[in-house]
């Protein structure tokens, strides 16, 4: 069976980091090295941006496409991927400036879950009252929703807005990828299933030669996540949970093993075992001050090398 057709399109490839924690927002002067915002960053390629989680960070990057908007006048079009729809990777959505805006265009993606049939159904039951007074339907913006899952593609294609979602791995389905070509941004998509209730989106962007593997809450197994270990393979930039110290991941009484999430030395072990370029430690424990992240990045480059701590505002370039 074929397999995702690569981007072949050259391009630049940038990340932005608008929120590395986890859980909750925090703030403080404890805080203020590496910032307190929940999960949201973008990545751009070319002309193309799409933004990944819209945790409490959303609403600074909505600030900077609001900005964008006022010195271009150019209609706003938007394209978010959620990994999961905990709270702290979904409550910057309500407060995104473009849903409120009559020329913008808003795309969502996310997985089902257990309760709702699709995507666009927890996302109107969260954006609802009484848990947020604007309903979705007396919002301006022209939205578009969709499902995606294990083995879905997102190909982003010259001269068209409407990305085309496809599994090219499978026969029946494989004939409708694009003309490589043509391809400025390519997503790939993995199941991850040791995250409670029900599970994790895991998304791989390539464009050109470049490809960033965004893995947050996620927990290894023993001998590495085998999986994820194939689909990061080689990647230039791995975003790894790494929430817990160790000693947090196995301290009584209250151990954090089977929570979902990640220490430093299982995402090193697991950025080594893919042989990635770089490895960015992600959706940081609320309770993790400056100092204990630079003691978990410390900790991070001794057992491998190339290991930064992801901080609100960081800027990178593939």
């Amino acid at each position: 069976m074929a397999a995702a057709v690569p981007s072949q399109m050259p391009s630049d490839f940038s990340v932005k980091f608008y929120g590395c924690r986890g859980s909750i927002p925090v703030s403080g002067t404890d805080h203020v090295r590496y910032g307190g915002q929940t999960s949201c960053l973008t990545v751009r390629a070319g002309s193309r941006e799409i933004i990944l989680d819209a945790g409490s960070g959303l609403v600074s990057h909505s600030n900077d496409l609001i900005k964008r908007y006022i010195e271009t006048q150019q209609p706003l079009e938007t394209y978010v991927f959620i990994t999961h729809a905990h709270l702290d990777h979904l409550i910057g959505l309500p407060y995104f400036a473009p849903m409120y805006m009559p020329d913008a265009s808003v795309s969502i993606w996310g997985p089902q879950n257990m309760r709702f049939d699709s995507f666009e159904e927890t996302i109107d039951a969260f954006m609802s009252p009484p848990f947020f007074p604007v309903p979705r339907y007396e919002m301006q913006a022209d939205f578009r929703f969709a499902d995606i899952g294990e083995a879905d593609v997102i190909y982003f294609v010259e001269g068209q807005d409407a990305p085309i979602q496809c599994r090219p791995r499978h026969p029946r389905t494989a004939g409708q990828a694009p003309d490589p070509s043509q391809i400025e941004l390519t997503l790939e998509c993995m199941r991850g299933y040791n995250h409670p209730k029900s599970g994790v989106n895991i998304y791989k962007i390539s464009a050109g030669d470049k490809t960033l593997v965004y893995a947050t809450d996620t927990e290894g197994f023993v001998k590495g996540d085998r999986r994820l270990i194939e689909f990061a393979r080689g990647a230039d930039v791995l975003i790894h949970d790494a929430m817990y110290t160790e000693e947090r991941y196995v301290s009584m009484p209250v151990p954090t093993q089977g929570y979902g999430h990640s220490t430093v030395e299982i995402a090193a072990s697991l950025a080594k075992a893919a042989d990635v370029g770089q490895l960015f430690l992600f959706h940081h424990d609320p309770g993790n001050n400056d100092n204990t992240l630079d003691e978990l990045e410390a900790r991070g480059k001794d057992l491998f090398e190339n290991t930064l701590v992801a901080r609100d505002e960081m800027e990178i370039t593939l």
